[in-house]
């Protein structure tokens, strides 16, 4: 009877979100990868610079880099496990944060758990859930939902669908956005979501020029604020729906209260 084949493992491994925040990737991610020489990244650049601060350099020198982004067909995922069906172990970069989120790299894991190949997360920084742990919004219920529309009808409408969904459910909705459609993105909120719909806006997260503001739709109207051109990720909460500080279940704003959070720059101009 022939011994069934032994495989690799895929480790996920995370990178800074910001550019020289390599302290915020623990130690146990060096540890783990010091012996692998077959990656798959998104950008082999940025991936040598960033494996260069963790391992030594002819380590990352004896490596190999497949590339995964969002030019790479479906068809061509499932060969860039060849390594791990080779049993050897490999790894997968992130262009920043944790992969998978918002990242070409989930397809490559899908096809991993169809190989029997066991995917290995590595703790890390992500963007999104300091967004929201930082927000003061609901952080029982939440969605991410990735990238809205481009055009502007499209933003509306899926902006409206959010709204909605969060004042019935009371979920926080999270988005992300590309750094130089933040400015209409923001623009749309002001101009699509209810004055007292909770919205903040997380700059820079984990950065030295950070910014993490909550407030409601018409306290931002009022305060006449811009968005610069850094990674920013979008969250809010509709108004029927409140997370006091003693439990976890959503409750009518009071009037005359603020809800307001805020950390860092209360204006985020140029």
């Amino acid at each position: 009877m022939t011994a069934p084949a032994v495989r690799g493992r895929l480790f996920l491994v995370p990178t800074p979100i910001t550019d020289g925040a390599v302290d915020s990737i623990p130690p146990v991610v060096a540890a783990s990868i010091g012996g692998i020489r077959d990656f798959v990244v998104e950008n082999e650049r940025a991936a040598r610079r960033f494996l260069s601060r963790i391992l030594p350099n002819e380590l990352v020198d004896a490596s190999t880099f497949a590339i995964l982004d969002e030019h790479t067909g479906v068809e061509s995922v499932a060969a860039l496990l060849l390594p791990a069906l080779d049993g050897r172990d490999m790894a997968l970069l992130s262009e920043a944060g944790c992969p998978c989120a918002a990242d070409p790299g989930s397809g490559l894991v899908a096809a991993a758990h169809i190989a029997g190949i066991r995917a290995i997360p590595l703790p890390g920084p992500s963007a999104i859930l300091l967004a929201l742990v930082a927000s003061g919004l609901n952080g029982q219920a939440f969605a991410f939902n990735g990238y809205l529309p481009k055009d502007t009808s499209g933003r509306v409408r899926r902006l409206q669908e959010l709204e909605r969904e969060s004042a019935s459910t009371g979920r926080t909705q999270i988005f992300i956005e590309t750094p130089y459609r933040n400015k209409s993105a923001f623009r749309d909120m002001l101009g699509t979501l209810r004055p007292d719909t909770l919205v903040t806006v997380a700059r820079s997260v984990g950065g030295s020029e950070e910014s993490i503001v909550t407030r409601t739709i018409g306290e931002w109207r009022r305060a006449g604020a811009e968005i610069r051109k850094n990674p920013t990720v979008f969250c809010f909460l509709a108004a029927s729906h409140r997370v006091t500080g003693e439990g976890s279940g959503p409750v009518g704003r009071k009037r005359g209260t603020s809800a307001r959070r805020k950390t860092g720059d209360p204006l985020l101009k140029h």
